[in-house]
């Protein structure tokens, strides 16, 4: 609904924190091809805030890397999302890689007990 008044007014600027917070994965989908169809299709300049980031590899032109405030890493989507930048502003070990079918960023949060999925397949 929001979405609607914002496209309504005509603007050439849209700004979107957080879009797909709180949206089942199929609203999510949408909402990006959405956000993607108006900066494509309609012209428009979309900014957006989002803190998954395999959702901004797959729709950002630019990302914007920010720790505490600050922009750390400004460009590309595969110049920014390394696994050297990531890791270092969240301070985990993050693994960054393409995905084989799309050929997208991909990335992955590594935590102690990162490999206990691949322990589990080989017991059983």
């Amino acid at each position: 609904m929001w979405l609607a008044g914002c496209l309504a007014q005509e603007t050439g600027v849209l700004l979107l924190d957080e879009p797909t917070n709180h949206l089942d994965l199929r609203y999510q989908v949408e909402l990006l091809d959405l956000m993607r169809d108006l900066a494509d299709v309609h012209g428009i300049a979309v900014g957006a805030v989002l803190h998954d980031l395999d959702q901004a590899a797959a729709v950002a032109d630019r990302i914007l890397l920010l720790d505490a405030g600050r922009i750390v890493a400004d460009g590309d989507p595969e110049d920014v999302l390394t696994a050297e930048w990531l890791t270092k502003t969240y301070g985990i070990r993050i693994e960054v890689d393409s995905d084989p079918l799309t050929g997208r960023l991909r990335s992955r949060a590594i935590g102690r007990h990162h490999s206990r999925s691949e322990r589990l397949s080989t017991t059983s």
